[in-house]
């Protein structure tokens, strides 16, 4: 199912890029920021069969603090984070949380759910705080850890 999530959300990307990185317990797999400031790839398929994530029955605030925690060279948007939850595997869903206040420890995430074809290409496209926003008004989600 993992790879074809990340399969799914790569075709949809348009622009053929891995979106998607999946976390580890530390960041040394994590990807590097570039000195010509040009983004890298996340997680390339197939993952290897014996991945299991940190993250697996944590709370949405532990995938939140890990994110805010990552070191400076780490090239991970510090807005957002993507969600594999209990309706992942039914639906072929990924929800993209987002942090309200990356610098805050402790302000929320809130989170909304999309087909994996359709997570790249909204992951790319939601700078705007505004679409965001409103976005949220109409279709906030709450994963199930």
């Amino acid at each position: 199912l993992l790879n074809s999530l990340l399969e799914w959300a790569y075709i949809g990307s348009t622009t053929f890029s891995w979106y998607w990185y999946l976390a580890t317990t530390d960041y040394s797999a994590a990807p590097r920021k570039r000195p010509d400031g040009r983004g890298q790839q996340g997680t390339v398929d197939p993952v290897n069969p014996s991945f299991s994530s940190p993250f697996a029955g944590k709370s949405l605030d532990d995938a939140a603090r890990w994110l805010r925690s990552k070191p400076q060279q780490v090239d991970l948007d510090p807005r957002f984070f993507g969600v594999l939850d209990k309706q992942a595997r039914i639906s072929g869903r990924i929800a993209i949380c987002r942090l309200e206040d990356p610098q805050s420890k402790w302000a929320p995430a809130s989170c909304l759910l999309y087909k994996a074809e359709e997570s790249s290409l909204h992951l790319a496209g939601l700078d705007s705080e505004l679409d965001w926003n409103e976005l949220v008004n109409l279709k906030r989600y709450i994963p199930e850890v």
